[in-house]
């Protein structure tokens, strides 16, 4: 089998769960004698590495050096990169058997995305998806701004990898119940799968150990449960318990609420206790120093407030320790209370303390007895080959039913009555309302007769022009049998828009302003998609900037609530079944000073038509000074945005809430085109190729982020 796996970690550099995972699948599919190939981010080279290691050739690339860094924020630049590395990779030596990837960051997003848009190179290419650590669900119990960009954006891309994945597996049922919550899962067959685990110590005789050593290891953030682990042993120390606390693990972790390192604030606040010998903070140790002390350990505390399934816990049972865990998690699947280890639950007051004091009271032959259990738990239903084999039947479950039909949408929008798409015709009708565009129009029609798919009728609605050379331009296409020209009065951009579509004889419909341009494959794959995809009624694509500048807009599928407070679609040249737009898409003549597309489709998204966007830019839109998109004022904008949410009033209301956080997370929705980008503080530092180069130094360098902490608190004041 050929095995691609996606991941933002790999040895050596990272110890964290998703990086042990990686190295453990690996190693669990290598000795079955399959190909594995690892491909991760590495910011050291400006090409791609590709080298072998333990039997796994690992591809290595730099994200930050695409073109795509300059206008993609860190996580969907990185998302964007993976799909680009992977259809390389396929052009050149064919498709894998098995993709799988993490779900944590999105980084299958815009694969996924490619692969439901039509992308040959993905066709019958089974895609998995591995739940780890979404940010969506873990942020929240970190404390960190879910709504802040580009935090809600990434969380967005997360739920859609799960949505959109072949294969979907879990490590717990915990996690399964923990996301249904926060997104719609109700129709997804997540099928929970444990980790794979092997070591050699497995094999070793349960250590004995120091009696009262009692060890908390891991990362300092909330999600661990180290604020309410110190509480609880707080009050047993005040209480008059004399037995001490060895803290380790740091990793120096922003706490968002008070914006300063948790460790940090963890000995300011408990001080009294370090400096009477009770909590023993060590910070970050070496590996050779961690693996004596957990020998040592008496009792293992796993406090997580949330969590998947650990491989704190499945290192510390294969190594024989008693673990004492939160019900809070996945390794309260593991845990059998009494047998292989120990639990207590947050909700349940004094319930740690009950459980600690039991543990506390057993003898040293149960202690080494429970040891043992642990061990064999690990060794009996976590090995290799025991996991493999069930992971190789999860890969041939079949998809849900009519899936190659319907996109996977992100949230279902309740829809009112909408009318069937019955295609009779592959005919696209192109309509370009004209008012004294003379000198672009020319351009314009060129780019839609080089267009891939030919079958187009082309409608110009002339809005009332009274400039010589423009009625000149317009006398020359009049001879033009594919050309169909509507002379009306001047009565605006909307009206004009209207009677174009009214007189369409296609099955599907397009707008173009005349002085913009289309790439040739554009048409073409629309069609193709809005043919294919039965809940898709309008398909846009990326813009390439021309004429003042020069930038690319990268667009997303409109989906609520985002997609209320800004317009994050090439609205004024998607293609649409042409039914559905008549349906609720006629554009709004009162809104005379622009938005009249995006309007339109705010209008069909609430009748419950769906759209999405190709991440290529396929359509080159024109900046013009003189342009009306460049004449909008604040007010002008303000008004249209007052027209939009009174007309739209139940649809904005169903996500209120939503909408709340994000104003409130963001600031106001006029002036953001990009949910990918960090509109804080350093907004446009950490947009740029240097900005995000240190970014990413932070999240990697240890050293660095005290500093950078230091430096952020000082900014926030």
């Amino acid at each position: 089998m050929k095995y691609w796996l996606l991941t933002t970690e790999f040895p050596p550099f990272f110890g964290g769960g998703i990086s042990t995972y990686c190295e453990q699948t690996c190693a669990m599919l290598t000795q079955a004698k399959h190909e594995v190939t690892v491909f991760m981010p590495y910011y050291e080279s400006g090409t791609v590495l590709e080298t072998m290691e333990k039997g796994v050739r690992v591809v290595r690339f730099n994200p930050s050096i695409s073109p795509s860094a300059k206008f993609l924020g860190y996580e969907a630049n990185l998302s964007f990169v993976f799909s680009e590395i992977v259809l390389h990779q396929i052009k050149k030596e064919g498709k894998p058997d098995v993709l799988e990837s993490q779900e944590y960051l999105g980084i299958a997003y815009y694969l996924l995305q490619k692969k439901h848009l039509g992308y040959p190179e993905l066709a019958e290419v089974p895609m998995v998806v591995t739940l780890h650590a979404p940010t969506f669900l873990y942020f929240d119990f970190n404390q960190v701004p879910l709504y802040k960009h580009p935090n809600f954006w990434t969380g967005e891309m997360e739920r859609f990898c799960i949505r959109a994945a072949d294969v979907r597996i879990s490590p717990s049922s915990y996690l399964v119940e923990a996301i249904r919550s926060r997104m719609e899962i109700g129709d997804l067959n997540i099928q929970v799968l444990s980790n794979p685990f092997e070591a050699p110590y497995l094999d070793h005789q349960v250590p004995d150990y120091v009696p009262n050593e009692i060890i908390f290891y891991g990362k300092l953030i909330p999600q661990k449960g180290c604020i309410e682990l110190l509480q609880y042993f707080s009050e047993l120390w005040d209480e008059g318990m004399g037995i001490p606390l060895r803290f380790i693990g740091g990793g120096h972790h922003l706490f968002h609420p008070l914006n300063m390192d948790l460790g940090e604030y963890l000995k300011k606040k408990y001080k009294k206790y370090a400096d009477k010998g009770l909590l023993l903070l060590e910070g970050e140790i070496t590996p050779l120093e961690l693996s004596s002390k957990l020998s040592q350990a008496h009792i293992i505390i796993i406090p997580s407030i949330v969590d998947n399934l650990p491989y704190t816990l499945l290192e510390t049972m294969a190594l024989g320790k008693v673990v004492l865990a939160s019900a809070q998690g996945g390794q309260s699947e593991v845990i059998k209370h009494g047998f292989n280890g120990f639990l207590f639950d947050h909700r349940e007051k004094g319930s740690f303390k009950k459980s600690l004091n039991e543990i506390l009271a057993l003898s040293r032959e149960t202690i080494l007895e429970t040891g043992s259990n642990a061990k064999s738990t690990i060794r009996d239903h976590f090995s290799h080959s025991h996991i493999l084999t069930r992971k190789v039947k999860l890969l041939s479950t079949k998809s849900e039913p009519g899936r190659n039909e319907h996109f996977p949408l992100i949230r279902p929008i309740r829809q009112s009555q909408t009318i069937p798409f019955i295609s009779t015709q592959d005919h696209l009708s192109v309509v370009i309302p004209y008012y004294n565009m003379g000198a672009f129009l020319p351009e314009a029609i060129a780019s839609i007769k080089a267009s891939d798919f030919k079958s187009i009728q082309i409608i110009i609605v002339n809005d009332g022009s009274n400039d010589p050379q423009s009625l000149s331009v317009l006398q020359e296409f009049e001879k033009d049998a594919q050309i169909e020209i509507i002379h009306r009065k001047n009565e605006g951009l909307a009206a004009a828009r209207n009677t174009g579509a009214l007189n369409a004889t296609g099955d599907f419909l397009s707008f173009l302003d005349p002085d913009d341009t289309i790439a040739p494959a554009y048409y073409q794959r629309g069609i193709q998609l809005l043919k294919k995809k039965a809940n898709i009624s309008f398909v846009g694509c990326w813009a390439q900037y021309f004429g003042e500048s020069n930038d690319i807009w990268p667009t997303f599928n409109p989906e609520p609530p985002y997609v209320l407070l800004h317009n994050c679609l090439n609205t004024s040249a998607l293609i649409y079944k042409k039914c559905h737009f008549l349906d609720s898409g006629l554009n709004d003549v009162r809104m005379i000073y622009g938005m009249e597309d995006y309007e339109s489709m705010i209008s069909m998204l609430e009748k419950g038509y769906r759209g999405v966007s190709f991440p290529e830019t396929w359509w080159n839109y024109r900046i013009r000074k003189n342009s009306m998109a460049q004449s909008f004022t604040l007010n002008s904008k303000l008004y249209l945005y007052k027209l939009i949410a009174e007309k739209h009033v139940e649809f904005y209301a169903q996500y209120s809430a939503e909408l709340f956080l994000l104003l409130n997370s963001n600031g106001p929705s006029l002036n953001i085109d990009n949910p990918t980008l960090n509109r804080g503080i350093y907004s446009k530092f950490a947009g740029s190729k240097l900005g995000q180069m240190l970014i990413r130094l932070i999240k990697k360098n240890k050293h660095v982020r005290p500093v950078m902490i230091k430096i952020y608190k000082k900014l926030l004041k």
